[in-house]
């Protein structure tokens, strides 16, 4: 049964808007770039999420990797499991449903198995360099678990530091796409309602067709420019054997 589509406001508020335009301009191309436009450019223009995401995880990951580090070493867990389990009461809210089922399926799952559904969870590679770890001890055991397991977390809170720094660079191209739409939005409003003489031009086929392509080159560079902006995506490091089976 096909899914049913949800009428949001912003999609009423889109249509409001191409109704509007249609209205007063007479331009078909118009319209569906008023609608583009409430849909699509506060999704270009919002930018910082993922980088924000990243540094939430990198930071919650960096103290659950340094808790689970101070109960080993601290004699407080005598095992793996242990720690896990003891870690789930401190564990930070962005990865603690993460944690949550992690503990839970340890029992019927086993421990590596729960590891990597934690990592999978996550889905940022750093959460598969602390599941391969603790696999690994698992594994083999033997000891220096605590000493790996700090020095992940310095190397999360280096990861943080430097996605900050970068953060703030991306922030500038970001800003300067606000302003070049805003000046855009501004003088095309203004010269629609007040200089439609010079405007006339786009009243004929061949203006719709040109005034598309300007829509389409337009739309198109701020996506390039959005993209520029984002962080770029991290492959993840642990392979799940099962799907490796599969793809062979």
């Amino acid at each position: 049964m096909p899914r049913r589509r949800q009428v949001t406001p912003l999609l009423v508020g889109a249509l409001a808007a191409g109704v509007l335009v249609l209205l007063i301009t007479g331009w078909p191309v118009a319209a569906l770039a008023a609608v583009g436009g409430v849909v699509f450019i506060p999704k270009v223009l919002g930018g910082g999420k993922a980088s924000k995401q990243l540094i939430v995880t990198s930071d919650a990951l960096a103290d659950w990797t340094r808790r689970l580090a101070d109960l080993i070493s601290s004699g407080a867990a005598g095992s793996t499991r242990e720690a896990l389990r003891r870690s789930l009461t401190s564990a930070p809210a962005a990865i603690a449903p993460a944690v949550s089922n992690l503990v839970t399926g340890m029992g019927p799952q086993g421990v590596e198995s729960a590891l990597r559904q934690f990592a999978r969870e996550v889905g940022d590679p750093a959460a598969d360099k602390i599941a391969m770890v603790l696999i690994l001890r698992e594994r083999n055991g033997g000891p220096g678990l605590a000493e790996v397991l700090t020095a992940l977390a310095a190397d999360l809170d280096e990861r943080s530091r430097m996605v900050r720094e970068v953060e703030a660079e991306r922030a500038k191209p970001r800003a300067n796409m606000r302003t070049i739409v805003v000046t855009t939005l501004i003088l095309v409003v203004g010269m629609t309602l007040f200089a439609r003489t010079f405007l006339s031009g786009y009243s004929t086929v061949l203006g719709q067709v040109a005034l598309l392509l300007d829509v389409v080159v337009f739309g198109t560079a701020l996506r390039w420019m959005r993209r520029l902006s984002d962080p770029p995506t991290r492959p993840r490091v642990l392979v799940d054997p099962d799907l490796v089976m599969v793809d062979r």
